[in-house]
């Protein structure tokens, strides 16, 4: 995982295809206070995942990305975006 600016890079230990293109990494920026806001009221009193919509927000990519991504690559990204977030 690299550091550029405000952006994270995540390169992918297992890359796939999504869309026609190869996805062997994913670059997520810091949240914004006002995103942070909005996910965790998104998530009040909801048992859904708002995590992988925070991801694909931060990320400026779809959510089914993260869908189709394998769930080690995933959960790199959800422990670091829990990091942020204290959670």
């Amino acid at each position: 995982m690299t550091i550029q600016g405000l952006k994270k890079t995540f390169p992918l230990k297992h890359p796939f295809d999504f869309g026609g293109e190869q996805i062997t990494e994913v670059a997520l920026r810091r949240p914004k206070g006002r995103e942070v806001r909005e996910m965790q009221n998104a998530g009040a009193g909801k048992n859904g995942d708002v995590g992988f919509a925070m991801m694909a927000a931060l990320a400026e990519r779809e959510e089914a990305l993260f869908d189709e991504m394998d769930g080690e690559d995933v959960m790199v990204v959800q422990v670091w975006l829990n990091g942020i977030l204290g959670n």
